[in-house]
């Protein structure tokens, strides 16, 4: 094993868990949000900065798509699709 320094400053999981009940972040909008994100992030140039990743399960599927953010565990809960914009600014704010 070996430990090394980080390549990014900042890494934001999205879940895009899915079940078969349909009580999941993935059918809430989690992975087209992913999508968005990460089109964005590549857009901003953030590459050298940040890293947008899906996750499982966060366990907290019932309050909505579940994010969380490092190395800030910041958790955010209850998004959607028209959180996109918060999100965005959420991470540029970390980003910088």
């Amino acid at each position: 094993m070996q430990v090394v320094p980080p390549l990014i400053e900042f890494h934001f999981l999205i879940c895009t868990n899915a079940r078969e009940n349909g009580k999941d972040c993935a059918s809430k909008g989690s992975v087209q949000m992913l999508d968005e994100l990460k089109s964005w992030a590549k857009a901003q140039n953030f590459s050298k900065k940040i890293r947008i990743n899906k996750s499982g399960c966060l366990d907290r599927c019932a309050e909505g798509v579940v994010c969380v953010a490092y190395p800030s565990a910041e958790w955010i809960v209850n998004a959607g699709p028209s959180d996109l914009n918060s999100m965005k600014k959420f991470i540029q704010e970390r980003a910088q």
